[in-house]
């Protein structure tokens, strides 16, 4: 029980890290501007599925998260923690892009990857070291 909580928050936090970058990362690639646009292309991609990649996304990240903190070197280090869970965040935030169809279906392979990710660092690392900040309160508070 007292690893059911903090690997919970863990799930929430990055699971609302992978939804705010695909909501983010829609808005800038359907407005142009920086807001929350849920992407919504009907009887392919509707809201429901968005939220469901962006948990799976979030478990995704907590899969990497627990497999390296069974390391003990991630265990005992402050920086190894950190680098563990940046890592688990660039997992989330990686599988985080809503589906590349609902953006047009001439995608290229890996122009999905380059596009939809590598070229959205601007927005990625800000939200990878949020994770990090807000995991590093949330273990503080829970102690």
């Amino acid at each position: 029980m007292p690893k059911l909580l903090p690997r919970v928050c863990d799930f929430l936090l990055l699971s609302a890290a992978a939804a705010l970058f695909g909501a983010c990362l829609t808005s800038v690639l359907t407005t142009g501007t920086y807001g929350w646009t849920v992407p919504d292309a009907p009887y392919m991609y509707e809201p429901r599925d968005f939220f469901i990649d962006a948990a799976l996304a979030g478990l995704a990240g907590l899969l990497v998260l627990a497999l390296a903190e069974r390391v003990p070197k991630v265990r005992v280090s402050a920086p190894w923690r950190a680098a563990a869970t940046l890592a688990a965040a660039l997992v989330s935030l990686y599988a985080a892009p809503p589906s590349p169809l609902v953006f047009g279906n001439t995608w290229a392979p890996g122009e999905a990857t380059r596009e939809l990710f590598l070229a959205q660092m601007h927005m990625v690392l800000p939200i990878a070291l949020a994770v990090l900040a807000l995991r590093w309160g949330l273990r503080r508070y829970l102690r």
